[in-house]
C-alpha cells in the first residue's frame, strides 16, 4: 500500500457496490481510454456476481481488485483504493459514469501537468441520453458556504465548455494529484458511511493548502446521476443538510474567498430520470418547476437494511467514556478533551480521525448522530442541541441546569443523562413488586462506589440513589436533608411522595442495595452493575429511531435540581468543619 507513484500514470480508483449493469458499462468504455492508466476497484460488499464479472474481467489496462465483505462508506474505502494506486494522478470515478471520449482521461492528466499550482481538476458532468442536459458544470458555492452543482438541469451551452476555477468539485468524476491527495490527508472518513459532502471537504483542504482547483468544460463524461451506492439503509436528505451545516462551520474562510456563485447559478432544477434500459436512457426536466425532484436523496429500498449499520458519535471528555465504543454499530469520530494527555490516548483507544481540545469546535466541525458529554461543557451541550444531535450527558456534565433545560426543551436536538442504574432489570423488578405489594411505609438506599478521592459523592453518586428511589416507588423526590457528612461519606434523610426514608452515598468496595418496607415487610434488591450501561443502548436505539431514552433531561431535571441543593448543603457543613447535625 502507498507504493511510489509512477510518473505520468493515471490511476482511475472506482467504489462498487452491486450495480453490476453499470459497472460492467463504465469499465467498457475505460477500455478505449489512451494514455497511460490503471484501473483500481474496490468492491464493498457486492452481493450481485460483482466480485465474478471482475475476477475474469480481461481489461486492456492493468486492473487491481480490492475486496471488502461489508460497507464501510465511501470515504474510507476510496482512501483505500488511493493507498493501492500507483499513478502520479488518482481519478476517482463513479461506476456509474461514462468515458465516450478516448482522451478524456489524458487531457485531465494534461492539464494537471501544465500547471504546478493545480491540486485537482474535473470534467462536464453531463446526464446520459440525448437529451444534452447539464449534471453538473463543475462545483459550486455562494460566499457563505451554500453548495451546489452549476448548471443542474440546463442545455448545455458555451458556458459550461470554459475553463475556470472552481471551489470544489464531485467525486463522480474527480482528477486530483496523488501528492496533494497525501498531503490534505485524503478523504476525512468521518462523513462514513453516509459519504455526502466528503469531496467538497477534500477539496477545501486542497483549498485551504494555497492549491487551486479547475474546471475543465471541454472534456464531458455522462453520468446516471444518483445510482453509485446510494447509501442503503440511511435516510440521505438530513445526512445531507447535517454535512452542509458542518462544511460551513470548517471551512467559511475558503468559502468567502471564491470563486463565488449566485444562489441562481445553483438551483436545483428537478429532472425526471428513466434508466430502466441503459441503452436508451431518458433525460428531462420536470415540465413542474416546483415538482420535488429527492431521487438523489432516496436509498434503495430493495436493499435497505432494517437499520442503518453505523451511528457516528463524539465524545467530549472522551476519556472517560470507553462504554459507547464497545457497542455494535457504533463509530466513535471525534474526541475532545482539554487535557491533551486524556485526549490522544482516548483518540488512539476509539480509533477516531478527529480530536480536538475545544468540545464546542468538535461538535462543529465533525458530522455525527450523537455526543456524549461527560465532563462539564455547556457550550458543547447547547452547540449540538442546535444542530439538531442526540445528546447522553454524564452526571457530572450537568453544571449549568436551566440553560440545559431551556435548550433541551426549546432546540431540535434530544438531551438524556447517563443514569445507568435506572435500566437494571432488578430495579424495575423491585418496583413492580412495591407497586404490587401494597402501600409502601419507607425506604432505604445505599450506594458505594471506589470513585476518586477528588470527586463530590453527592455529584458522583446522588443522582443514581435518588433516581433509584424515584423508580421504585414511582414518585419524584422532592426534599433531601443531611444528616452526617464527611468527605468520604453522605447520610441523609429523603422525602418522596409523603414517604421518608435514608439515603447514603460513600467510597468503597462497588454496593448499591435498595430496600423498602411495607404492609408485606421488607422488599430488596442488591444490585450489580450491567457490563454496558443501559443508557448507552437507549441512546444509540434513539439514534437509529427508537424511542426516546427514559431519563431525558427535561424528565430527570427536578432530580438534578435536588441534587444540586444536597450537594450545597453538604458544602457548607463541610466547610463549617461539622460532621453532622
Amino acid at each position: 500500500m502507498n507504493p511510489t507513484p509512477v510518473p505520468g500514470l493515471v490511476s482511475v480508483v472506482m467504489l462498487v457496490r452491486n450495480r453490476l449493469e453499470y459497472t460492467r458499462r463504465a469499465l467498457a468504455s475505460l477500455a478505449n481510454a489512451s494514455g497511460d492508466l490503471e484501473v483500481v476497484v474496490v468492491d464493498n460488499g457486492s452481493r450481485d456476481g460483482t466480485a465474478g464479472h471482475l475476477a475474469g474481467l480481461d481489461h486492456p489496462h492493468p486492473l487491481t481488485v480490492l475486496r471488502h465483505e461489508d460497507d464501510r462508506g465511501g470515504s474510507e474505502r476510496r482512501n483505500v483504493g488511493a493507498a493501492a494506486a500507483r499513478g502520479e494522478f488518482l481519478l476517482f470515478l463513479d461506476n456509474d459514469v461514462l468515458v465516450d471520449e478516448p482522451h478524456a482521461v489524458e487531457a485531465l492528466a494534461a492539464e494537471l501537468t501544465a500547471d504546478p499550482g493545480l491540486g485537482a481538476v474535473s470534467p462536464l458532468l453531463l446526464y446520459p441520453g440525448g437529451s444534452g442536459l447539464v449534471q453538473c458544470a463543475g462545483g459550486g458555492a455562494t460566499t457563505d458556504g451554500r453548495i451546489g452543482a452549476v448548471g443542474r438541469g440546463r442545455p448545455v451551452g458555451a458556458e459550461h465548455r470554459a475553463h475556470r476555477d472552481q471551489v470544489w468539485a464531485p467525486t463522480a468524476a474527480l482528477m486530483v494529484r496523488h501528492s496533494s491527495f497525501r498531503r490534505v490527508g485524503g478523504f476525512d472518513e468521518s462523513f462514513d458511511p453516509v459519504s455526502l459532502c466528503e469531496d467538497v471537504d477534500l477539496c477545501c483542504r486542497l483549498r485551504a493548502a494555497g492549491e487551486r482547483l479547475r474546471y475543465v468544460g471541454s472534456v464531458a463524461v455522462r453520468h446516471f446521476e444518483g445510482t453509485t451506492f446510494n447509501h442503503v439503509g440511511h435516510d440521505k436528505l438530513p445526512v445531507w443538510k447535517r454535512h452542509t451545516r458542518v462544511l460551513r462551520a470548517r471551512w467559511a474562510e475558503v468559502f468567502a474567498a471564491g470563486p463565488a456563485h449566485t444562489a441562481e447559478d445553483l438551483a436545483w432544477v428537478p429532472v425526471e430520470k428513466d434508466y430502466s434500459d441503459l441503452d436508451r436512457p431518458l433525460v428531462a426536466v420536470l415540465a413542474d418547476p416546483g415538482a420535488a425532484d429527492l431521487s438523489f436523496f432516496a436509498s434503495d429500498g430493495a436493499l435497505a437494511t432494517a437499520r442503518p449499520a453505523d451511528v457516528r458519535v463524539l465524545l467530549v471528555g472522551g476519556a472517560g467514556a470507553p462504554d459507547v465504543g464497545a457497542l455494535p454499530g457504533v463509530r466513535v469520530v471525534g474526541v475532545a478533551d482539554p487535557d491533551v494527555r486524556a485526549l490522544l490516548p482516548a483518540a488512539r483507544a476509539h480509533g477516531a480521525p478527529w480530536a480536538l481540545r475545544d468540545g464546542t469546535r468538535l461538535v462543529e466541525a465533525v458530522p455525527a448522530e450523537g455526543v456524549v458529554v461527560r465532563a462539564p461543557d455547556t457550550g458543547a451541550v447547547l452547540t449540538a442541541l442546535r444542530r439538531g444531535l442526540r445528546v447522553l450527558l454524564g452526571k457530572q456534565a450537568v453544571d449549568d441546569l436551566p440553560r440545559l433545560l431551556e435548550a433541551a426543551r426549546q432546540a431540535p436536538g434530544r438531551c438524556s443523562v447517563d443514569l445507568p442504574w435506572a435500566h437494571h432489570p432488578e430495579l424495575t423488578a423491585l418496583g413492580k413488586a412495591v407497586t404490587d405489594g401494597g402501600a409502601p411505609r419507607g425506604f432505604a438506599v445505599r450506594l458505594d462506589q471506589p470513585s476518586p478521592a477528588d470527586r463530590d459523592v453527592v455529584a458522583d453518586l446522588g443522582p443514581d440513589v435518588l433516581d433509584a428511589v424515584e423508580r421504585v416507588l414511582g414518585v419524584p423526590v422532592t426534599a433531601v436533608r443531611t444528616l452526617e457528612a464527611t468527605p468520604d461519606r453522605v447520610l441523609a434523610r429523603a422525602v418522596a411522595g409523603g414517604l421518608t426514608g435514608t439515603v447514603e452515598v460513600g467510597r468503597g468496595d462497588p454496593r448499591f442495595r435498595v430496600s423498602v418496607t411495607g404492609e408485606a415487610g421488607e422488599r430488596a434488591a442488591d444490585l450489580v452493575a450491567p457490563p454496558v450501561s443501559g443508557a448507552y443502548v437507549d441512546f444509540v436505539g434513539a439514534l437509529r429511531g427508537g424511542p426516546a431514552p427514559s431519563t431525558g433531561l427535561d424528565a430527570v431535571g427536578g432530580l438534578f435540581d435536588v441534587v444540586r441543593a444536597w450537594r450545597a448543603e453538604v458544602a457548607a457543613l463541610l466547610a463549617a468543619g461539622g460532621s453532622g447535625r
